[in-house]
């Protein structure tokens, strides 16, 4: 298929301005080496490793079964392994860290020097000024609707917004499951797109075949936003924040709370990661060879 270029692409090597976001339990080494493999850019929590030698050891799966850069996730904040699994980071020389929650200014400062990308989640202007001073290299503009943290502006606003005042690479997330939506945010400014939601419902995930139904099942009426899993504002299926309230003390919230996006009224089926990436730029060129001239 003909490359989709943008300033992403050329900064990281893909083919096609898609990103496989990192999902808590979700996303794993199979994933990314599948999304890699298929030209856009697989991401993974460094948290979904239970620990920071099984951490490592992934890395270097990964980095043993494909050439293509790959993108790590790191919490700054609610992070128990943060000094170990970043001491894992710049020794293995991961390609592309993705920050969230947190100051990330001297984590961009060491990756830099190790000569690792940083991008950094962001929902607001005041959040991507700080993190483009602290050098950046792109942002993603978590929007209204995402699976997970996200912010309360929709990506309609947030994007061109954030384009209108920063000159800096944007990642659009929020609202992303389709190649309709991908042209969508591409027309607003965004150089890429962040699918989460949509990859839930991919072979390569082993994580829960009811989380997988449960996005098949649900309709966008079926998110819930809520900060009672983890202090910060954040979105989740609804009926397994049911189950997590239902079951108290004994419940495991980062277990039995299931993040999800607006995007499951999207998903209806179940496909490789490579199916589905083939699909989104299908529908993207679709898309745009159908708009109103």
């Amino acid at each position: 298929m003909e490359k989709i270029e943008t300033a992403i692409t050329k900064m990281l090597g893909i083919r096609f301005p898609i990103i496989s976001a990192p999902m808590f339990l979700v996303s794993n080494p199979d994933m990314i080496v599948a999304v890699g493999e298929a030209g856009a850019l697989g991401a993974m929590p460094a948290l979904n490793a239970l620990t920071s030698d099984i951490f490592r050891h992934q890395l270097r799966e990964i980095k043993s079964r494909t050439d293509k850069p790959f993108a790590i996730n790191f919490m700054l904040l609610l992070n128990p392994r943060l000094k170990e699994d970043w001491a894992i980071i710049l020794e293995e020389k991961v390609p592309l860290v993705i920050t969230s929650l947190g100051n990330p200014t001297e984590f961009i400062k060491q990756a830099h020097d190790s000569n690792i990308k940083v991008f950094c989640d962001v929902v607001n202007l005041k959040h991507a000024e700080k993190a483009t001073k602290a050098g950046a290299d792109a942002l993603i503009a978590v929007a209204a609707g995402a699976g997970g943290h996200a912010g309360p502006i929709v990506p309609t606003v947030l994007i061109p917004w954030l384009k209108q005042h920063l000159d800096i690479p944007i990642i659009g997330a929020g609202g992303l499951a389709t190649g309709q939506g991908l042209a969508s945010i591409l027309a607003l400014g965004a150089d890429g797109g962040y699918f989460g939601t949509r990859f839930v419902a991919s072979e390569e995930n082993k994580f829960n075949s009811e989380f997988k139904q449960m996005i098949l099942e649900a309709t966008p009426e079926d998110i819930l936003n809520t900060a009672e899993v983890s202090g910060h504002p954040a979105n989740f299926l609804k009926k397994s924040i049911e189950r997590f309230r239902t079951l108290g003390e004994k419940s495991d919230k980062w277990v039995d709370a299931w993040s999800a996006g607006q995007t499951v009224g999207l998903v209806d089926d179940i496909k490789p990661c490579a199916k589905i990436i083939e699909d989104i730029v299908r529908e993207y060129r679709e898309a745009v060879a159908a708009l109103p001239r």
